[in-house]
């Protein structure tokens, strides 16, 4: 993959209204290689004062999906996702990574974890993507 590809993704990600409200940022953006970062706020915790489930899965289909993107896609579309949830976060920073399990012509499986300040896994999931390539 090509310096401008990455890119355009970069800008893609910057240009999300959403990721901006989150305050998602990329800490690593290379082909096959994407890390994301999410600065805690009081805004994200539920009732128990954790990280509400829904961050957690946001920041996981947000990595699978520029993961796929880093790789060479145009575009792609979340079909299925399953998060299992090992850990509470109590405050502090979340970091997002992916890996690809499985790939066809028109669909990837992926694996994404999620790791809270101290490098411990806190959750994960495994998403089907719908891939396109617009050539």
């Amino acid at each position: 993959m090509i310096a401008t590809e990455l890119d355009r993704v970069r800008a893609d990600f910057e240009d999300s209204e959403y990721f901006r409200f989150l305050g998602l940022e990329i800490t690593k953006l290379e082909e096959g290689d994407v890390e994301l970062r999410l600065p805690y706020r009081p805004e994200f915790d539920n009732v128990r004062s954790t990280v509400h489930g829904g961050v957690f899965m946001s920041v996981l289909d947000t990595v699978m999906g520029l993961h796929i993107r880093s790789i060479g896609y145009d575009d792609t579309m979340t079909i299925q996702m399953q998060t299992q949830f090992l850990r509470p976060l109590v405050g502090g920073a979340m970091v997002a990574r992916a890996e690809v399990i499985n790939r066809t012509k028109s669909t990837i499986l992926l694996e994404g974890r999620l790791y809270n300040e101290a490098d411990e896994l806190i959750g994960y999931s495994t998403g089907t993507f719908k891939v396109m390539k617009f050539d």
